[in-house]
């Protein structure tokens, strides 16, 4: 077996406990923030916040552990261009589009897997907008020649990376394992507030699961098995696509699988094709087990184009914004970046507008009425 094979084989493995984890937590930021506001519950909101310290700690023992900062590259959270502009922009977009969607990417894909017909037509939507916005011209004609000047070089005040350590100020390997282990703890400890583990150690399970998995994403590329991988492909006339240091995200893994099924003789599987077959085999297999599967049909028309027309902000949106509530959330928090920080406050401010707007709209529109929809999603 190849190191590259072996790559493969545990990110979906690893995908798989991701997926299971997030559908037996009922993982959801858009709902967990919905919640927050409009029911003053913060449980699943807490939940995320777990799973960002969870993955904040994770990755700063991984570091220590390999006695190197991580780098990733795919895509490359650290590196020293800030396109402010796409994470603001692509963030309010995702944000946006995954509150009319009734969920994230990952969210969707345990729909799918607990049986949704209409999971499945937003989650192909939601690829297809990825695969438009990476993979035709329309970001470079429509997209490119304005927003790609929104961006920051910091080599110009002589940073060489975008990292939060880098930015302080605070060099070598030990500084970066103490600043995420300190950020870790300290977003545990706001959680705690909001979700004491002995109301919930069954969501502080899983949260934090998630979390090391992003951790072993890590691990798998950055370590000896990702190292051998790169050095295998160095020799290939035709290396495959999407090798590199990088976690789980389900931005660019969306336009990546979508691509995959549309051309499937023209590339190789990547970690991103993996990581979404993971996720839905994982959520299917959880969702069984739990008896929480049903086969559930299509929304009615108004609330399904509405989700879909949020697929398409949020497919596209992860793309322009480099990243989603899990790419930026975690994989690129966890390595203190400071452009996925600003990319995931966009997000949550983003799906702050559209909640409440939805909620403005329901209070104004009577019971029964034709605009009226009781769907809450999560």
């Amino acid at each position: 077996m190849t190191a590259i094979t072996e790559l493969l084989i545990g990110a979906f493995a690893a995908a798989a406990v991701l997926g299971a984890a997030a559908q037996s937590t009922g993982f959801c930021p858009q709902g967990g923030l919905r919640e927050t506001l409009l029911e003053r519950k913060p449980t699943r909101l807490a939940a995320y916040g777990v799973a960002v310290g969870a993955a904040l700690v994770a990755v700063a023992l991984l570091q220590l552990t390999l006695g190197q900062a991580l780098i990733p590259s795919r895509p490359a959270y650290t590196g020293p261009d800030l396109p402010w502009g796409r994470y603001v922009l692509g963030g309010l977009l995702f944000g946006f589009g995954m509150v009319l969607a009734r969920g994230c990417p990952l969210r969707t894909l345990v729909r799918v897997g607990q049986g949704s017909l209409q999971a499945v037509l937003v989650l192909a939507v939601m690829g297809l907008a990825a695969y438009a916005m990476s993979r035709t011209s329309l970001y470079g004609r429509w997209f490119a020649p304005w927003i790609d000047g929104w961006s920051l070089d910091l080599r110009r005040f002589g940073l060489a990376h975008q990292d939060l350590g880098t930015v302080l100020g605070l060099a070598g390997v030990g500084a970066h394992v103490a600043l995420g282990l300190a950020l870790g703890a300290a977003v545990l400890a706001l959680c705690w507030r909001a979700l004491p583990l002995r109301q919930g150690w069954g969501l502080w399970l899983g949260a934090a699961l998630i979390g090391v998995v992003v951790a072993a994403g890590y691990a798998l590329t950055a370590g000896p098995i990702g190292k051998r991988a790169m050095d295998d492909a160095a020799f290939m006339s035709q290396p495959p696509d999407g090798l590199g240091v990088q976690s789980y995200s389900f931005a660019g893994p969306l336009s990546d699988a979508a691509y995959f099924l549309l051309h499937p003789s023209n590339q190789t599987t990547t970690f991103g094709v993996m990581a979404v077959a993971g996720a839905l085999l994982g959520a299917l297999l959880a969702a069984l087990l739990r008896r929480d599967f049903r086969l559930q049909g299509l929304a009615r028309w108004r609330e399904g184009a509405r989700q879909l027309f949020g697929a398409v902000l949020t497919g596209g949106g992860a793309v322009l914004g480099l990243g989603c509530t899990v790419g930026h959330g975690l994989s690129g928090i966890s390595v203190l970046s400071v452009g996925s920080m600003l990319g995931l406050a966009s997000i949550f401010t983003g799906a702050w507008l559209a909640i409440r707007l939805e909620s403005g709209r329901r209070a104004v529109t009577p019971v029964g009425a034709p605009g009226y929809t009781a769907t809450t999603g999560g």
